[in-house]
């Protein structure tokens, strides 16, 4: 796992902060997805080993755009 990228529990909040920092949401919160802008990644769903999805995403841009 990308050390820059911070855990966050709730799909909701999740959504929002894509939002904050200016990347569109994606369609379907269920499949292991990477967001990606100039070869960083800005924030990840992923699936555990029990199927349980988690997200997940790159703090360091909140409140910088």
């Amino acid at each position: 796992m990308d050390t820059h990228l911070t855990e966050i529990k709730n799909a909701h909040l999740f959504m929002e902060y894509l939002v904050s920092i200016g990347v569109k949401s994606p369609r379907s919160r269920r499949d292991d997805r990477e967001l990606v802008d100039q070869e960083r990644v800005l924030a990840r769903i992923k699936k555990d080993n029990n199927g349980n999805t988690k997200f997940f995403i790159c703090a360091a841009l909140l409140g910088r755009k």
